[in-house]
């Protein structure tokens, strides 16, 4: 094993499950659902633009005032299906958990995704049990783009911040959790590309597969 850590904090979307792309293109799921005109414009950007982003541009383009919970929650459901049946995990992740297993690293998974359906997903690919818990941004006050999230789970798993790492494909996480104290691992998805400089410039480590680490 390449690194030296104690914890290690894991987000799933894109980064132990291979399913941004799924996040992405939940859009077009949700203007199929309600009978809606995919525009030029939203196909374009669609693989680059969080769906919720999409959603909330396209219907206040139309003077319409988004119900924002109400749609979070059926973009959020439509994952929850993908997480049940289409999910695949990434790369060597599944290898590099049994790793930080055997060598007694404590983990926990931090996802944007509700717990509940996170869950799923990583029962279904075998992976759950690795993990102490599964929290996400609905369980405390704070959320993944603060730091006191990320202090408050090294307070959960009984690790000192300076001793726990962050593996995460998102740029915004990814600078939550440097200035709480932690080292940073990126994973690169392409869904993020246009942040890649920034990512790369920021983690203390840049990966394509978890090989690299083993």
């Amino acid at each position: 094993m390449k690194l030296d850590l104690k914890a290690a904090i894991f987000d799933m979307d894109g980064t132990l499950l291979d399913t941004m792309p799924y996040w992405r293109y939940t859009t077009l799921e949700y203007m199929l659902a309600h009978g809606e005109p995919v525009p030029q414009w939203m196909l374009e950007r669609m693989f680059s633009t969080s769906s919720r982003k999409m959603i909330f541009e396209y219907l206040e383009g139309k003077g319409v005032v988004p119900d924002r919970r109400k749609v979070i929650e059926e973009l959020e459901g439509y994952m929850n299906r993908h997480y049940l049946y289409d999910a695949r995990v990434k790369g060597s992740a599944a290898r590099f958990l049994e790793a930080l297993s055997d060598e007694g690293v404590r983990m926990c998974v931090a996802t944007g995704a509700p717990r509940q359906y996170a869950r799923n997903g990583l029962r279904r690919l075998g992976l759950l049990d690795y993990f102490e818990f599964v929290t996400d941004n609905y369980e405390t006050e704070h959320v993944k783009g603060q730091p006191e999230y990320f202090a408050a789970l090294s307070a959960r798993l009984g690790v000192p911040i300076a001793d726990c790492w962050v593996f995460e494909d998102a740029l915004y996480a990814m600078r939550a959790a440097k200035a709480a104290g932690m080292k940073v691992c990126a994973i690169e998805d392409a869904t993020a590309a246009a942040d890649r400089a920034e990512i790369q410039a920021l983690a203390d480590i840049y990966i394509r597969d978890y090989e690299e680490l083993m």
